[in-house]
């Protein structure tokens, strides 16, 4: 169930949101792509990730995120989205959880797992259907609180990521590999923040500020999930905001 509720003021453009939603118990599958807009082979990866948007199952089931990376940037064309920290999250899946020094673009990730299966048919992945534990979040102003409730883990540390998406992109590329075209992108990560925390007693609560949400008039989204120190995702829920 979720309660949106959102003022505008126009004086200093200032938004206020009053949000609450919950996951459910089946863990919520995170679909990461490591993507540029240097890179001539990404657009369809990141045509396939917009047609996302309409699927009924949306920030329930299934969270797209698209990562933009800067390695691509020295052929011709800086990507105005990529952040060198997506670039050490990717190479960070790479050495630490998959024992393998590659990257590449476009890359999909599925719960940290790599997700070859799109380069053979385009094919939507299999979805975890596994306990995840309940996640619930409450967002009044810019303040956000966290809960989560897992009953097969007793005490954990943990990371809590936020990140907040951004939809609707149209870029005229000019130069590089897809010089004239115009790109369209959706489910970018536009700010990612990652806190160190702690489950015990099977409980966690912790509260803290909204990252810095972008006031291009785009729509947006935050998306909020638990993963340990390797990786591995616990639960995840997201919303647009």
């Amino acid at each position: 169930m979720r309660i949106l509720i959102l003022l505008f003021l126009t004086l200093g453009t200032i938004f206020a949101y009053d949000l609450k939603f919950e996951s459910k118990e089946k863990k919520t599958t995170l679909i990461e792509l490591y993507t540029s807009q240097g890179c001539s082979s990404c657009p369809p990866a990141d045509e396939w990730l917009s047609k996302l948007k309409k699927h009924p199952k949306l920030f329930e089931d299934f969270i797209p995120m698209a990562f933009h990376i800067t390695y691509w940037n020295y052929i011709g064309w800086k990507d105005v989205f990529a952040n060198v920290l997506n670039d050490n999250r990717q190479r960070f899946y790479a050495k630490r959880v998959w024992n393998n020094n590659s990257v590449y673009t476009p890359q999909f990730v599925i719960d940290s797992k790599e997700y070859r299966e799109w380069f053979y048919d385009q094919s939507f992945p299999k979805l975890d259907t596994e306990y995840g534990g309940i996640l619930s979040a409450n967002i009044k102003n810019n303040k956000l609180k966290v809960e989560y409730n897992n009953k097969n883990i007793e005490n954990k540390s943990l990371f809590l990521n936020i990140a907040i998406l951004g939809f609707d992109y149209k870029i005229d590329i000019k130069r590089g590999e897809n010089k004239y075209k115009t790109l369209e992108h959706d489910f970018v990560v536009l700010n990612h923040v990652q806190k160190f925390t702690k489950l015990e007693n099977n409980k966690l609560i912790l509260k803290t500020n909204l990252p810095k949400i972008i006031s291009d008039e785009k729509p947006k989204a935050i998306v909020i999930w638990l993963s340990d120190k390797d990786y591995n995702i616990l639960q995840a829920l997201g919303s647009y905001l």
